[in-house]
């Protein structure tokens, strides 16, 4: 009898491992179905960018900067919140921006799948870090900021997604 259960352990492990390796990794985050763009400024083909430029790219849109982490509870108890208000701003010149400040890319991915968060995604090379840290004093995380169409930070501490006085913060950077 023990014998039967070890020999249909090792076959159901043997299948596992077979079904697993037949089907491949999981790289859902390249093949995102919920609209997530990701880009690691730690790559060598970012290395020249910088948060100006990050910015710039969102030019006459109000901004609202997510400075996150995949290992910050706080920052992932907020997520869904943030997915509800950036849908209420869906047609409007609204740019939800998340900026991890994460050392490891893959845990940052994966938690960006994990959690489906659509939207742009950077990872903060050191160079951007510094200068985040130096823009907005940046000390700890979540933390939001609120820029408005001309490009000028209104709020250094915005509310969090969970706070409904955010939807009506934005709503005042549109008029």
């Amino acid at each position: 009898m023990k014998q039967r259960i070890l020999i249909l352990s090792i076959l159901l492990l043997f299948a596992g491992v077979v079904t697993q390796a037949q089907s491949g990794p999981s790289n859902k985050i390249n093949d995102i179905s919920f609209n997530a763009k990701v880009v690691d400024l730690n790559e060598a083909k970012y290395e020249a960018k910088s948060l100006d430029n990050i910015l710039k790219k969102y030019k006459e849109k109000v901004i609202y900067l997510d400075f996150w982490a995949s290992w910050c509870g706080p920052c992932k108890r907020e997520m869904p919140y943030s997915q509800n208000v950036k849908k209420d701003f869906a047609d409007e010149d609204v740019a939800f921006v998340y900026i991890s400040t994460d050392k490891n890319s893959e845990k940052w991915r994966n938690m960006i799948d994990q959690l489906q968060i659509s939207g742009d995604h950077y990872r903060a090379s050191p160079k951007v870090r510094n200068e985040i840290i130096k823009k907005f004093n940046l000390q700890y995380i979540p933390r939001y900021v609120l820029i408005n169409k001309d490009g000028k930070v209104v709020d250094e501490n915005a509310k969090r997604p969970s706070d409904p006085i955010l939807i009506k913060d934005i709503e005042k950077l549109l008029m």
